[in-house]
């Protein structure tokens, strides 16, 4: 992720659940000098951000952070495409006696 992605990904994640204009991000996300030189110095950077499934656009131009999947534990486990947790995660099933 370049800067300019980090820049614009922190702003989004101050409003993760609506849809951002473009052009608020391009106002907002940077510098003023950057927004003085380059109006829409953000567009190329949300559209491949976009490609690369960091953002969501809707009709009307605006942009939010795709939501990330909640999955369960197991869930993780056998889905096949996915990093094998097997190899990292330790599960012990242990019998502890019931000393009363």
């Amino acid at each position: 992720m370049t800067a300019e992605e980090k820049e614009i990904h922190d702003y989004l994640s101050r409003c993760p659940d609506r849809f951002v204009p473009a052009a608020e991000i391009c106002q907002r996300a940077g510098t003023r000098n950057r927004y003085a030189l380059d109006r829409n110095w953000a567009m190329p950077i949300l559209r491949r951000m976009e490609l690369d499934g960091w953002v969501e656009s809707d009709q009307m131009g605006g942009y939010r952070l795709r939501p990330k999947e909640r999955r369960s534990f197991r869930e993780a486990l056998a889905d096949p495409t996915a990093a094998n947790l097997g190899d990292t995660a330790i599960i012990r099933l242990e019998k502890r006696s019931q000393a009363a």
